[in-house]
C-alpha cells in the first residue's frame, strides 16, 4: 500500500464476497437489498478491490453501483467514503446513504453508519459501530479487522489479529508498516513478503513490498515488484510513482518523470494526477534543477489545480513557488506570489505560512518571517492535529540559525522530531554554522541513509537536496 493512500482505508467495513446462493439461511452474514443485479455486482467488485487495497478502483466499482440502483444505501456510503469529495458534498451522500439503508436490513444499517462516523473521522463512535458489526457478522474476516482497529490498531493487536487470520493479507499489510514504524525491518519485511505469497494476484500487495524493500536500501528488488504492479489488475498508477522513486534515489531523474508521466496516463482522478504532477516538481527539486526548470513544473501544477477548482492545491503550490523566487532572489515576484497564494483559497493552508516563512527568511525579511511563523503556530494551537509537528520546530530553527543564533536553533530542533528529514537536516545545518563539522556530517549522513522518499512533499525533496550538497561539499 502506498502511504499516502492510507486516508481511504479508515472508511472501508467490509462484507464476505461469496455468492449468496452458497450461503445457507441462517448464516448471519450481510445479504444486500439491493434487487438489482448490475448494483449487487458492481457493490461487490468494489468489496473486492477495497479488501485488497485498490481504493480508486473500488470507488468506480461503487460510483457504478448507485448509478444502478441510487437508492442503494450502503454503495451510496461506500462511494461517498472513498470518492475525493469536498466535505459538504461528502456529508450529503453520507447521511442520504445512512437513510437509504435503513430501508435495507440492519447488517446494512449498522455498516453504513459505522462507515459513516469514519469517514467524518468519528473514531470512537464508528469503532463501537465496527464491533457491533463484526458480532452480527463473525464470519467476515476484514470486517473484524476494521473492528480491531485496522490501522491504528496498536501493533501487539494487529500481531493477535493475524495469529487469529494468518491467510487473511490486509492483517500483513498492517503489521508491515508498523513493524517498519516499530523499529523491526526483518518483520516489516516478512509481514509484506508474506501479503505477496497469500495476494500474488492483487497490485498492491507487490506496491506495499516494493516499499518497504525501497526504504530498506533493497532498490533492485523494489523496482521489480512495483513494476510487477504496474502489469496487474486493477490498474495500479501508484506503482509507476514508487518506481519513480526508486529512480530519484539513484539520481535517474529523467527516468523518475519519466515513470510520472505513466503515472499520469493511467490516473483514475484529477486529485491524482495533480499528486503526480507534484511529485514531477520533486523531481526538479531535489535534482537541484535551475530556478526555471522548477517553475515551469510548478505552473503547470498551478493550472492543473486551477482547472478542477482546488484553491488549497493552488495556494500550496504557489507559496512553494515563492520559495523558488525568493531562492533565486527576486524578491517582488516572491512577495507577489506570496500574495496570490494567501488568496487562492477561502481558507489559508499551513503550507502558506510555513513556505511564507521561508521564502521571507532566503530573502532576509526577518520581520515578515516571524509573522508567517507566528501565524503558522496559531494555526496549530486553533486547530490542533492539522500542522505536522516538525513544521513549527523547522522554521524557528532554520530563521534562528540564519540570523546567527544557530545554538538557539539547535535547543529548538532538537526538541522536535529527529526521525524527521526535515527537522534532520535543519539540524545539521546549525550544527554546521556552530562549526561542528562531523555532527553536521552524522545527521546529514542520516537524511542521505533514510530511503523513504515522498517526492510530493516539497520540505521532504529540498532537505534531501540540501544535506547531498552539504555532503559533496565536505
Amino acid at each position: 500500500m502506498r502511504t499516502r493512500s492510507i486516508r481511504f482505508i479508515a472508511a472501508v467495513a467490509i462484507l464476505s464476497i461469496v455468492p449468496l446462493a452458497a450461503r445457507s439461511q441462517t448464516d448471519p452474514s450481510l445479504k444486500l437489498s439491493t434487487t438489482n443485479p448490475a448494483a449487487a455486482a458492481e457493490f461487490r467488485a468494489g468489496m473486492t478491490d477495497a479488501q485488497n487495497i485498490s481504493f480508486e478502483s473500488a470507488t468506480a466499482h461503487f460510483k457504478a453501483a448507485i448509478d444502478a440502483d441510487p437508492n442503494f444505501g450502503l454503495a451510496r456510503v461506500f462511494y461517498a467514503s472513498t470518492a475525493p469529495l469536498d466535505p459538504a458534498q461528502q456529508n450529503t451522500e453520507l447521511n442520504r446513504g445512512v437513510v437509504d439503508a435503513a430501508r435495507g436490513t440492519n447488517n446494512e444499517l449498522v455498516l453504513a453508519a459505522a462507515n459513516r462516523e469514519a469517514a467524518l473521522g468519528h473514531t470512537d463512535a464508528a469503532n463501537a459501530l465496527f464491533r457491533a458489526a463484526s458480532q452480527l457478522m463473525p464470519a467476515d474476516e476484514l470486517l473484524a479487522w476494521q473492528a480491531a482497529g485496522g490501522f491504528g490498531a496498536p501493533i501487539a493487536t494487529t500481531r493477535e489479529f493475524v495469529v487469529r487470520h494468518p491467510n487473511y493479507p490486509i492483517g500483513y499489510n498492517t503489521l508491515a508498516y508498523q513493524a517498519w514504524t516499530g523499529g523491526d525491518r526483518p518483520a516489516a519485511l516478512a509481514a509484506a513478503k508474506r501479503q505477496v505469497e497469500l495476494l500474488s494476484t492483487a497490485p498492491n500487495p507487490h506496491d506495499t513490498y516494493a516499499e518497504i524493500l525501497q526504504w530498506n536500501g533493497n532498490f533492485a528488488d523494489a523496482a521489480a515488484h512495483y513494476k510487477q504492479a504496474t502489469t496487474l489488475s486493477p490498474k495500479f498508477p501508484d506503482a509507476y510513482a514508487g518506481l519513480a522513486e526508486v529512480a530519484a534515489l539513484q539520481g535517474q531523474y529523467d527516468q523518475a518523470r519519466t515513470y510520472l508521466n505513466q503515472a499520469i496516463a493511467n490516473a483514475w482522478t484529477p486529485q491524482q494526477k495533480l499528486g503526480y504532477m507534484r511529485q514531477i516538481v520533486g523531481t526538479y527539486a531535489l535534482q537541484g534543477a535551475p530556478a526555471d526548470a522548477i517553475t515551469k513544473a510548478l505552473e503547470a501544477a498551478i493550472a492543473e489545480a486551477k482547472a478542477h477548482g482546488d484553491g488549497l492545491s493552488t495556494a500550496i503550490l504557489y507559496s512553494q513557488l515563492a520559495t523558488v523566487q525568493a531562492n533565486a532572489n527576486n524578491a517582488n515576484a516572491a512577495h507577489q506570489t506570496l500574495a496570490t497564494a494567501k488568496a487562492a483559497s477561502a481558507s489559508v493552508p499551513y503550507q502558506v505560512h510555513y513556505f511564507g516563512g521561508v521564502a521571507h527568511g532566503l530573502m532576509k525579511h526577518w520581520a515578515p518571517a516571524g509573522q508567517e511563523l507566528a501565524a503558522l503556530k496559531a494555526q496549530a494551537a486553533a486547530n490542533p492535529g492539522t500542522v505536522p509537528p516538525d513544521r513549527i520546530p523547522a522554521l524557528e530553527g532554520y530563521l534562528l540559525t540564519q540570523q546567527g543564533k544557530p545554538a538557539d536553533a539547535l535547543a529548538i530542533l532538537m526538541k522536535g522530531d529527529t526521525t524527521s528529514v526535515l527537522i534532520m537536516n535543519r539540524i545539521a545545518e546549525a550544527h554546521a554554522a556552530l562549526v561542528h563539522p562531523a555532527e553536521a556530517a552524522a545527521w546529514n549522513n542520516k537524511v542521505n541513509t533514510n530511503y523513504a522518499l515522498n517526492l510530493q512533499d516539497f520540505t521532504n525533496v529540498n532537505s534531501r537536496r540540501r544535506a547531498k550538497l552539504e555532503t559533496a561539499s565536505r
